[in-house]
């Protein structure tokens, strides 16, 4: 509920602030006094678009500022609007402020704490519902539709919807989960398929410790074969064999052996370097001995060397791809044989969930079946109330029907043999469509473009939908466009009973609606030292008599038009 409403700096208006009750409350005034800017300051705090234009002149901003009370279901739905933010305060009231500058740029709060434009109306749509020529008007959206319906039907259509919509949920997550093991089910083949390859190239080549090294030294040995063989047989040659008209080191080192013997008797000391000279002819002799041995097993095989280099390939590969050593490739492969077994093709699970999602699918597809037909017989009470309340208002030539529509969808849920697209309400589109004039087809009611004439159908839909309508409160301006005496006094009746159950606003020219108000505010324009402005009070007593009565007969007011207005009041 609206509890107070703060303006400044809008328009013609420097400040003013009123204090609205439950009930009906009504804001009077002569043509041109400044009644609609009270219900577009009220617009702006429910998030619509504002000019800067708007802003009073001379001024740098304006600013709106609602007090609201909520019920503990409103504070519950606002409050999931954003779940990281008090909306509602624990006393159950929201303020909401908004400020626009002469640059058109917003800022908005909601309890002291900024917020964007969006999150304003979100919040708004569960406070306020304007009908007349603003646009916030909660049954010209179409989302609305289907849940003022179910609520018309009441609990049973409520509990199979409440149904249908645990089941839908459990049946969209179990898809998802199929989905998802599904897709990962072909992701671990792919990969299976990739592991295994990787598992033989590695096995294929039965690599064993250290083969790349022992391999690289053959590699090198094998390419620099014919020098080496060269120098061993040149070595041979000067440390052994000697050749033509050429002593070999051994020869001269016995040469000098056998010299020395000739000597030794003379001296110890000689004996000992001839002992040593021998040394060096044995070491000597082993050397030769190993040069031989390495010189017969030089391979100059091309065959060989083309192999080894082949083989370097294979394991050179190999590092390239799993590893920079053999080490690292082994280590590698038995990683891969570890994820290969560890790989889950999870089929008895795809089993099961298959079994579930279509279990699902059979309880979601009779819920839906139940609830559209519950739906069509719903439909045809409140197109008979609609056009019972029309004719009241008079209306007669206005037809109403409700419109239910089902979408064909091939990922959607099986219906008698159809896929039919599906939601968590069900598989209806609901839709309110209405026919003002006599010859005009039905059309959508969001294409009613005559303000007086679309209030008069809200206040139609307002009156049977009351009961189930959960926004608290209904603002109309225009309600008694092109409305006489006779019908004003029903027009004024229904909104007496609406308001019963929900706060009121309305604006209106219509005695007959300002003596059904609990609250009931004057508006008047005012001229001081050049300068226009608003002001509001609230009348009662002689003042409200005095203003029903200009209401009947305009500024001419008689003690007639005084005793009548008197009277009205009194009823």
């Amino acid at each position: 509920m609206l509890f107070q409403l703060n303006i400044k700096n809008m328009a013609l208006i420097r400040t003013l602030n009123i204090e609205f009750e439950e009930g009906l409350n009504v804001l009077t005034g002569e043509t041109g006094a400044g009644k609609s800017i009270i219900i577009q300051a009220i617009n702006i705090i429910l998030g619509s678009h504002v000019s800067s234009d708007m802003v009073r002149e001379g001024e740098v901003s304006l600013i709106v500022e609602g007090l609201f009370f909520v019920s503990a279901q409103e504070k519950e739905w606002i409050n999931s609007i954003n779940p990281d933010m008090k909306i509602v305060n624990d006393d159950e009231t929201m303020v909401i402020r908004r400020e626009v500058n002469k640059r058109g740029r917003n800022k908005c709060w909601v309890n002291e704490a900024l917020v964007n434009l969006s999150v304003l109306q979100k919040i708004g749509k569960y406070l306020v519902d304007l009908h007349g020529q603003h646009s916030h008007q909660s049954l010209l959206d179409v989302s609305t539709h289907i849940d003022l319906l179910d609520r018309f039907g009441g609990d049973n259509i409520l509990k199979n919807r409440s149904k249908l919509f645990t089941a839908y949920r459990s049946w969209k997550e179990k898809k998802r989960i199929l989905s998802e093991i599904n897709i990962k089910k072909e992701e671990n083949l792919k990969r299976i398929d990739f592991l295994k390859f990787q598992l033989k190239e590695i096995s294929d080549a039965a690599l064993s410790k250290n083969e790349d090294k022992i391999l690289e030294e053959e590699e090198m040995l094998l390419k620099n074969a014919e020098k080496v063989l060269g120098v061993m047989e040149k070595a041979i040659v000067a440390l052994h064999e000697g050749g033509f008209e050429q002593f070999s080191v051994r020869d001269l080192i016995n040469e000098v052996s056998s010299s020395m013997g000739e000597i030794a008797g003379l001296d110890p000391k000689i004996e000992q370097i001839r002992n040593n000279i021998k040394e060096v002819s044995y070491h000597l002799e082993d050397t030769v001995g190993e040069i031989i041995n390495y010189k017969d097993k030089i391979n100059l095989n091309q065959q060989r060397l083309k192999e080894v280099e082949e083989r370097l390939n294979i394991i050179n590969n190999l590092k390239s791809k799993y590893g920079n050593t053999i080490s690292e490739i082994s280590i590698y492969g038995e990683k891969i044989y570890k994820e290969l077994n560890a790989i889950d093709y999870d089929d008895e699970k795809i089993g099961q969930l298959r079994e579930q999602v279509a279990s699902l699918e059979q309880v979601i597809s009779q819920l839906s079946i139940k609830i559209s037909e519950d739906r069509a017989k719903i439909a045809r009470e409140i197109e008979k109330e609609v056009i019972k309340e029309l004719d009241h208002l008079k209306m007669k030539n206005c037809r109403f029907k409700v419109s239910i529509i089902h979408q064909k969808d091939d990922k959607g849920i099986n219906i008698d043999g159809k896929k039919y697209k599906i939601g968590p309400k069900g598989i209806d589109i609901i839709e309110f469509m209405i026919s003002p004039n006599l010859g005009e087809i039905l059309r959508p009611l969001a294409k009613i473009i005559s303000g007086g004439e679309i209030s008069r159908i809200m206040l139609a839909l307002k009156s049977i939908l009351s009961e189930v309508d959960c926004i608290p409160t209904l603002i109309f301006d225009e309600v008694d466009s092109g409305v006489g005496a006779r019908l004003g006094e029903v027009v004024a009746e229904k909104l007496r009973n609406i308001s019963k159950k929900r706060q009121v606003v309305c604006v209106t020219h219509l005695p007959q609606i300002a003596c059904k108000s609990q609250r009931h505010f004057y508006i008047e324009k005012n001229v001081i030292k050049n300068s226009t402005w608003i002001k509001i009070r609230e009348i009662n007593g002689e003042h409200q008599v005095n203003e029903i009565a200009r209401m009947l007969d305009g500024n001419q007011i008689s003690e007639i038009t005084i005793q009548h207005a008197r009277k009205m009041l009194s009823r």
